[in-house]
């Protein structure tokens, strides 16, 4: 009997770009910074955890990709191939996560 584990798409994805992106940060951490967005925090426990870990969190992580696509994937699928670089250069997505609220709500005037 073996211990291997079965990964999902969404699993293999996950652990395929993680160590993607820790191999980058191993290589240059201010460019991988640079490419992926990321924090310096985020890149220091990133390359901080081992290979193993890496595989444990995402086969105990539920059938979600950690990533997510850029809002003009549409937009960019529908372009022609050599307006590609450009239109991926000129349009910044805009920032996710807990750093950065929504735009509706950076918009909105706080009333006190």
């Amino acid at each position: 009997m073996t211990n291997a584990v079965q990964f999902s798409d969404v699993q293999l994805l996950n652990l395929s770009f993680l160590l993607a992106i820790q191999a980058s940060i191993r290589r240059d951490p201010v460019a991988a910074c640079y490419k992926f967005k990321l924090c310096a925090e985020v890149a220091t426990k990133l390359t901080d955890i081992p290979p193993e870990k890496i595989q444990a969190f995402v086969a105990n992580l539920a059938h979600e990709s950690v990533f997510t696509l850029r809002q003009d994937l549409l937009q960019m699928l529908e372009a022609p191939p050599g307006l590609l670089r450009p239109l991926s250069t000129v349009h910044v997505p805009e920032p996710q996560g807990p750093l950065a609220p929504p735009a509706e709500r950076r918009a909105v005037p706080i009333v006190r």
